[in-house]
């Protein structure tokens, strides 16, 4: 696999960790989700042996709400909003680490993620409220147990609805899913800085893709 592939392969899956992110912004300031951005994020938590990464999610322009997110963030355009996802954006890539190194808990959850497809078949949709809350449920008792938690800023109006709260933790899920795909790929924290224009060069080359 050469360089560019690789490069692209980690955009790709920042793209979609930027994606799950800038959806827990949305509705935890206006309740609101964009339910085909939210749908390509849960269905990649059911994506285990995927040919490629591109593959996780579909196709490229799935992730158009996170490319857009992750171009924002390699260029000088930033707006306020666009480092509290960065904020969440590393937390949970920190998370992640710190889940890598509890293997019963991934056990636990690929478990219960096995289980999914059933009651998606049930519900009639990946993005029904039970499935979602089901989601929620996993990221409650596996990944909320480590520290320091993600904590979630917005209106308190929409924040105290539960199912905008697992809406919230079933994106985070995601967000998780998406930070295994980037260390799997080779993803470090420091690449950020030394890697930066490469990282946007690709982020460009997709974004001009969707």
């Amino acid at each position: 696999m050469n360089q560019k592939t690789i490069i692209h392969d980690r955009v790709i899956a920042l793209s979609a960790l930027m994606q799950s992110v800038t959806l827990v912004q949305q509705i935890a300031e206006t309740g609101q989700v964009d339910n085909d951005d939210m749908q390509t994020m849960l269905q990649s938590l059911l994506v285990m042996d995927a040919p490629d990464t591109e593959s996780v999610y579909g196709e490229i322009s799935k992730l158009k709400t996170g490319i857009r997110q992750f171009n924002n963030q390699l260029s000088k355009r930033k707006q306020p909003g666009d480092i509290v996802v960065l904020r969440y954006a590393i937390g949970i890539l920190h998370l992640q680490r710190k889940l890598s190194k509890h293997p019963a808990m991934l056990d636990l959850i690929t478990r219960e993620l096995d289980q999914i497809p059933q009651q998606v078949e049930y519900f009639g949709s990946i993005t029904s409220p039970q499935v979602i809350a089901r989601f929620a449920d996993i990221y409650q008792r596996t990944v909320s147990e480590l520290t320091p938690r993600i904590q979630v800023f917005g209106d308190s109006g929409f924040l105290q609805q539960a199912d905008n709260v697992n809406r919230i933790r079933a994106l985070l899920l995601t967000g998780i899913r998406a930070a295994v795909l980037w260390r799997q790929k080779g993803g470090r924290r420091w690449q950020f800085l030394l890697q930066s224009n490469k990282l946007l060069q690709a982020a460009s080359e997709l974004h001009t893709q969707t």
